[in-house]
């Protein structure tokens, strides 16, 4: 599956934890380096440049601030707008672009940075276990992390929705929310409202993947670029029980390896940017593998271990 001409792309650790009580997923982008994210990477076909972390306050520094619907607002903006900075720069170099979080929140920055890059020109394929498209209206915890979706589809507190400039980031039609299984009532409203296309476990365990592919495809035909956010809560805990939220009724290992595969042969990735990955509560880092794994598929690149196979016993 590798090809000839790399995939230049550039890595972005965004070491963020304020959007949840999730403690431990600051440390995501770092363990990745330690799992040998660079090195694996370039070995399946990428060029890689690391940008480092975006800079994070510790959380015991940060103020909370008196809107207690929307913790840590300020903090969380500016990190927001620092990562659509480093985003919008690499794609303004003709990069692909890695975002490694970090809680979801993550995702508003990248998005905007791209989005904005691209003129707005883009689509997004979200795959999450929760809606994340509550507002500060309807939030029942605070938590901006359940918010972000929502702000880039231009609802919601005009201070999230507004980073890195006041357009809509992704048009509604223009969103796929993939693998959902906890949703809250307002979420649902809006869905039903607005006519977001979802693709649920529900929906996986009485069709089966086959309704998906086309809905996928119907995306990438409506936009020239796709960006993938990717919440490891998606996954079984079997697969990835670092999750922020470990999740016992999500996707399974065939079932995502072989999404990210069609996504990766039939969508013009932009970006993707992968979030919640608690390295304090991994075993044996098989969450972090398969995340890096998933991030190869998602560029259409391997490395998975058929991938290594080959690669260790070619045609003499």
């Amino acid at each position: 599956m590798n090809h000839s001409a790399p995939i230049h792309t550039t890595l972005i650790g965004v070491p963020l934890n304020l959007g949840a009580n999730n403690l431990g997923v600051e440390m995501g982008p770092n363990a990745y380096r330690y799992r040998d994210i660079v090195p694996k990477l370039q070995q399946a076909g990428f060029a890689i440049t690391d940008a480092g972390n975006v800079s994070v306050k510790e959380r015991w520094l940060v103020n909370r601030g008196t809107n207690q619907r929307l913790s840590y607002l300020d903090e969380i903006i500016r990190i927001s707008e620092d990562t659509a900075h480093l985003v919008h720069q690499a794609i303004d170099k003709d990069q692909r672009v890695i975002v490694l979080g970090g809680d979801h929140t993550t995702c508003l920055g990248a998005v905007s940075g791209a989005s904005v890059a691209v003129d707005g020109d883009i689509g997004l394929i979200y795959i999450d276990a929760h809606g994340d498209m509550n507002t500060d209206q309807t939030t029942p915890t605070g938590n901006i992390h359940g918010m972000q979706l929502a702000s880039l589809m231009g609802f919601g507190h005009q201070s999230l929705s507004r980073v890195h400039g006041d357009q809509v980031k992704v048009a509604k039609q223009h969103v796929l929310h993939i693998a959902g299984c906890d949703w809250d009532k307002a979420e649902l409203d809006l869905v039903s409202r607005e006519n977001i296309a979802t693709f649920t476990i529900a929906d996986l365990l009485e069709h089966g993947m086959s309704p998906l592919l086309p809905m996928i495809k119907k995306l990438q035909s409506q936009v020239k670029h796709v960006w993938i956010s990717l919440d490891l809560d998606s996954i079984d805990a079997q697969s990835a029980p670092a999750a922020g939220m470990p999740n016992k009724k999500g996707l399974l290992y065939r079932e995502i390896t072989t999404l990210a595969q069609y996504i990766g042969a039939n969508c013009n990735v932009l970006g993707v940017d992968v979030v919640e990955y608690n390295p304090l509560i991994d075993i044996e880092s098989k969450t972090a593998d398969l995340a890096i794994e998933l991030i190869g598929s998602l560029f259409n690149r391997s490395t998975d271990w058929y991938a290594g196979h080959l690669a260790r016993n070619p045609l003499q």
